[in-house]
């Protein structure tokens, strides 16, 4: 049971990645879009939108925060250990720096996009 929960947290962190990521294609899409003149109409409905979206990626961030906790703290569940335990851990540690530098990067994007 352990396993298939440990299996299920990391599909979820997956997929809320992923959600995060269409939300930030979305809103530039959106936002670029919106500008051209066959939108006109459609322009007031722009800002509401762009606010729901934006709902999504905190909720998707929020996830992902979430379920990457249980995924740190579930990791031996996996077997790692001696050097691959060792090379495993800088590697996250490089990989989780790097994305947390791109994730607020492209969040306080949206959020300008949105808001700015």
């Amino acid at each position: 049971m352990r396993d298939r929960l440990t299996i299920l947290n990391a599909f979820v962190h997956d997929v809320a990645t992923g959600t995060w990521i269409g939300t930030l294609i979305l809103l530039t899409m959106l936002h670029r879009e919106t500008q051209r003149p066959a939108w006109l109409l459609a322009g007031p409905l722009v800002p509401g939108l762009e606010r729901k979206f934006l709902v999504v990626t905190w909720v998707s961030l929020a996830v992902i925060v979430a379920t990457g906790v249980v995924r740190m703290v579930t990791w031996k569940v996996f077997g790692w250990t001696g050097d691959m335990e060792r090379s495993r851990i800088q590697l996250l540690k490089v990989k989780h720096a790097l994305l947390g530098v791109v994730f607020a990067a492209g969040t306080l994007y949206q959020y300008l996009l949105v808001h700015g």
